[in-house]
């Protein structure tokens, strides 16, 4: 994997990703920049000493978490407005992972703004790791939320390579607009049964399309069908599951900017919910596949 990025404002939150990142970082083999940004409107003595402070605290942290293997991992601290900061960095790396920790939030800043994690996420192309376990370590479930687009294939190499051969779920919502449809119309429950296990049998044939297509083997992968809101049932899947890594794919830097600054995509609402961490991949497109979309249509 080429150079990772991690990016921290020295909180508690922040030192999770930082050790999670120097534990992907050797068990990838990934050269490793560990970033913090400081206001650059502050009075220059102030900018100096807080500059210095925090190499000071990075460096240090980087030491007693990272041992001996540090050979690859690089501290730097940059002036500027943090998230704008950050995506440059991760730019000018060529960064293949941009890692952060999950933000406190403050109800009335994040109507407006956004937190740095959100604004990271609308603004980069690279995939963004946000860390929020307590303690660094390997993926041992990863449940990635598919779409049954053709740009999926990325998601689930990203997330295959994360999940470093553990277990692996293929998770998609299946709407049940249809099915509130045959209810209403008094359609026999046996009737309903029966399209609801047309449609799941179905959809789990495109999720072995689409693993097929990133290079997953049939043991490489479990499938899970669900229905109804998709926020809600990715949700209760990593429950289920017990995944300590939820992977989902994002179209927010594709918008305008309008667009970008609207909160309430199913991504965001896993980024605020899980108790995991979460990949949020950027999708640069949307092209359905072949058929897909006859799993909205009743046979």
């Amino acid at each position: 994997m080429n150079r990772m990025l991690v990016a921290s404002d020295l909180s508690r939150r922040s030192d999770r990703a930082v050790r999670q990142a120097l534990h992907l970082s050797r068990r990838l083999k990934a050269p490793l920049t560990v970033l913090h940004v400081v206001d650059d409107e502050l009075p220059a003595p102030v900018f100096e000493s807080e500059c210095e402070q925090a190499m000071a605290s990075l460096r240090g942290n980087v030491e007693q978490w990272g041992g001996d293997d540090t050979a690859d991992v690089e501290v730097r601290v940059v002036g500027g407005l943090d998230f704008q900061a950050i995506v440059e960095a991760a730019d000018a790396a060529d960064a293949a992972l941009i890692v952060l920790g999950a933000h406190r939030r403050n109800i009335l800043k994040d109507v407006f703004t956004g937190t740095t994690v959100e604004r990271v996420i609308r603004t980069t192309t690279r995939p963004v790791l946000v860390v929020k376990r307590p303690e660094p370590g390997d993926y041992v479930c990863t449940l990635a939320a598919v779409d049954l687009v053709t740009e999926t294939t990325g998601v689930l190499r990203l997330a295959r390579r994360l999940s470093g051969g553990n277990t692996l779920y293929l998770a998609h919502t299946l709407t049940d607009v249809v099915v509130g449809q045959m209810t209403v119309a008094d359609a026999p429950h046996a009737a309903i049964e029966e399209y609801r296990r047309t449609m799941a049998a179905q959809c789990r044939g495109f999720l072995a399309d689409v693993a097929a297509d990133a290079g997953l083997g049939g043991g490489d992968w479990l499938p899970v069908v669900d229905w109804g809101s998709a926020a809600e049932r990715t949700l209760a899947a990593v429950q289920t599951f017990g995944a300590d890594l939820c992977v989902v794919g994002t179209r927010t830097h594709a918008r305008g900017s309008a667009a970008r600054f609207l909160l309430g995509s199913v991504a965001e609402e896993l980024l605020r919910d899980l108790p995991c961490d979460v990949l949020a991949v950027p999708l640069p497109g949307h092209t359905e596949r072949p058929g897909a979309a006859d799993l909205t249509t009743p046979g």
